[in-house]
């Protein structure tokens, strides 16, 4: 009888994990269903996706942007950090539309991928972190 190969369990040699792999497949799926859900909000598409895809980048959104911010803390408090945050903005941008008497889905959409948008771009970068500061580089001798 032939014996089937199983998974291997563990860390790999190189160091990394199934479980590292598994998030990043994760975040990868919820930043393409965010990004149909914007662009179905966006478009005039009857679609029986389109309130709740929509409703998903709403709130993924902003938070996929401060967990991208946030990259350096905790996972837990981070998630944490980057949903409130994100709910945050969305009421935020709700109440400002509201109080301006424009509100729209599109108008919506558009603010919260712009300020989402700007968050990225403020975590790309370089030496966010203190302890990147305050390291010292060692000098070689050739």
């Amino acid at each position: 009888m032939a014996r089937t190969a199983s998974p291997p369990r563990g860390p790999r040699p190189d160091g990394t994990s199934v479980r590292a792999d598994l998030t990043a497949v994760a975040a990868g799926a919820a930043l393409a269903l965010s990004a149909a859900g914007g662009v179905l909000a966006y478009i005039p598409l009857h679609s029986p996706l389109r309130a709740p895809l929509s409703l998903f980048f709403s709130i993924a959104a902003p938070a996929e942007a401060l967990l991208f911010v946030l990259r350096r803390r905790e996972p837990f408090p981070r998630a944490v950090a980057s949903l409130s945050g994100a709910l945050l903005i969305d009421g935020v941008i709700a109440e400002i539309l509201a109080g301006a008497h424009v509100r729209s889905v599109r108008g919506e959409i558009i603010a919260i991928s712009l300020i989402s948008f700007l968050l990225f771009l403020s975590g790309t970068g370089v030496n966010n972190s203190v302890n990147d500061r305050s390291r010292k580089v060692k000098k070689t001798k050739k």
